[in-house]
């Protein structure tokens, strides 16, 4: 029993030691100001900026010039600019380039279409601001918003603090990785022994938006929602993005064979435009389990095997209708639960 109780001090002395040497180590990152130098401030609204833009269509992106309509500090709404005529459409303007582009010979093009959410690491370098009159023209027909002011680059004594802090938070974190690691040698609960309310635990179902995402290429899927699809109430939800600018939106839950079955019903938000209908993947370790397609009044059942299965993806394109801005995802697994 004495030994017990050593292996368990042990043990959670460890976990306080590594989980406060891991803090200490971001936090003297932080301090250290590294990445302040490539993005020196956070992009404004009404501001022209070169980006990494992805084109509309097909993969890929290009560096170009692009507007900026709104932003949170990590992610922005753009719209992009382009030296093509595009005189004939009607959703391009034309826009003054000597305010940010004094080597320009001509006048360029706003694309005022759906505009492009960019993470602030695509922003390269600070143009210029937009001229009065197009920007009047623009706040007729995007929502524009104040992103927060950057934090001051730190000085040299603050990065030097900062790389102490990082140094011995980096040890704290090493001393207790090794005294989880000698606790749990010897301590029965941690090897699996622990009685039965180890074992209930052990085998509790979960929801699915508990389940670490390993990969996303938008932000906020699988975040908890509470949903209603097609008339149906689901209050425990996990939310998925639908790809509308000709991909999809894709977000993959890594399973590590941990868990035997998914449940839920699939469809689109009634905050989801009425007339959008989304082709709704679901794939187990590469392999498409489930297709169909969703919309405000179609939803589908979803019931897999999870058996052995290391990751699950689920992605959404749109197939029919018009996308417009939003501020949490279309689609929606209703009351998603993964069982074990």
């Amino acid at each position: 029993m004495e030994d017990d109780i050593h292996a368990n001090w042990v043990l959670v002395s460890g976990v306080v030691l590594f989980v406060a040497g891991v803090v200490g180590w971001f936090v003297g990152r932080a301090m250290q100001g590294r990445g302040a130098q490539r993005t020196p401030r956070y992009p404004q609204p009404g501001e022209v900026w070169w980006a990494a833009v992805p084109f509309r269509e097909t993969a890929g992106e290009k560096v170009r010039p692009c507007l900026v309509l709104r932003g949170d500090g990590q992610t922005f709404e753009v719209l992009k600019i382009t030296s093509q005529d595009k005189s004939q459409r009607h959703d391009h303007i034309p826009i003054p380039t000597h305010s940010w582009d004094r080597r320009a010979t001509a006048d360029s093009y706003l694309d005022l279409s759906a505009p492009f959410r960019l993470d602030r690491r695509d922003f390269h370098n600070y143009a210029g601001p937009v001229d009065p009159n197009t920007w009047h023209r623009v706040i007729q027909v995007h929502p524009v918003g104040l992103a927060p002011a950057a934090a001051p680059v730190p000085g040299p004594g603050a990065r030097l603090a900062g790389r102490a802090l990082a140094a011995v938070s980096a040890l704290a974190a090493i001393a207790g990785l090794l005294a989880i690691c000698a606790g749990a040698t010897v301590v029965p609960w941690f090897e699996g022994r622990g009685g039965p309310d180890a074992e209930a635990t052990a085998g509790d179902d979960r929801p699915l938006f508990r389940i670490p995402i390993a990969a996303s290429d938008v932000g906020s899927s699988g975040q908890q929602l509470d949903s209603t699809l097609a008339g149906k109430h689901f209050p425990v939800s996990t939310g998925f993005w639908v790809g509308c600018e000709g991909r999809a939106a894709t977000a993959t839950y890594q399973l590590d064979g941990k868990w035997r079955r998914l449940t839920a019903t699939a469809g689109l938000d009634v905050t989801a435009p009425t007339d959008v209908v989304a082709k709704l993947v679901i794939e187990v370790d590469g392999k498409a389990a489930l297709t169909e397609n969703v919309s405000r009044s179609k939803s589908v059942a979803v019931d897999l095997d999870l058996t052995s299965i290391r990751m699950l993806t689920v992605s959404a394109q749109r197939t029919q209708g018009s996308c417009g801005n939003a501020t949490r995802p279309y689609g929606a697994l209703g009351d998603a639960v993964v069982h074990h």
